[in-house]
């Protein structure tokens, strides 16, 4: 738990996995991505086993879970060590408009001081006009790169 404020993180475990894969359900339903229930169960068993992965926190809105934030460590020569990529953050409609995302993210900046990390990248659907305001307003830049992906398998 990183703040007492009704907009909180809380560190998620595998015990949370009943309340967190409906939540992950959620964003993916949202941006029509494909969706298999127990992969995703694996998955995020295996990133919550391995504590050099990473980080997931459920968002409580008024100690209700509304939403989840996926932090991945990573490397960066450039940035001078440890970084992290926030892979998912969502928050569930009735949990947005109230300031939520940009507590989220003030939050996970406390923690990644905390966690000694170097710098925190993340990325939006180039359509999401609203999460991409609220990343600038809350000191994301364009380092005027582009973000390029090979899937591998």
């Amino acid at each position: 738990m990183l703040s007492t404020a009704p907009i909180r993180l809380v560190e998620a475990d595998a015990g949370h996995l009943p309340v967190l894969l409906p939540l992950v359900q959620a964003f993916y339903d949202h941006f029509a991505y494909p969706f298999d229930g127990g992969r995703k169960r694996e998955l995020l068993q295996q990133f919550l086993a391995d504590r050099n992965a990473g980080r997931l926190w459920l968002i409580e809105i008024d100690a209700i879970p509304r939403g989840y934030l996926l932090l991945a460590f990573s490397f960066s020569l450039e940035l001078d060590g440890r970084i992290a990529f926030v892979d998912e953050l969502y928050i569930a409609p009735e949990g947005r408009q109230r300031g939520a995302g940009a507590e989220a993210l003030r939050q996970l900046e406390a923690a990644c001081q905390d966690l000694e990390l170097r710098a925190l990248r993340l990325e939006t659907e180039a359509s999401n006009e609203r999460a991409h305001a609220l990343y600038l307003r809350s000191g994301y830049r364009d380092p005027d790169r582009q973000l390029l992906t090979k899937p591998l398998g």
